[in-house]
């Protein structure tokens, strides 16, 4: 049960010790902003990639029944 305590209390440290201005900033600060940016614009590429990847499958399986 002691092993559980400090591990629990060591998490909330690292919590502590981890933590960066941004995720306690305003939500109108241009950092928060470029974050959102930058997240949204991967959303994007991984969205394109995988469109991508399920189209060339698509293609494959459509080719393969003219065969």
């Amino acid at each position: 049960m002691r092993f559980f305590y400090l591990l629990f209390s060591v998490s909330l440290i690292f919590d502590l010790a981890f933590t960066c201005g941004v995720c306690y900033g305003s939500p109108d600060e241009p950092a928060v902003k470029a974050a959102q940016a930058g997240i949204l614009f991967l959303l994007g590429i991984v969205g394109f990639v995988l469109s991508g990847i399920a189209l060339f499958m698509y293609n494959l399986s459509r080719r393969s029944k003219k065969i």
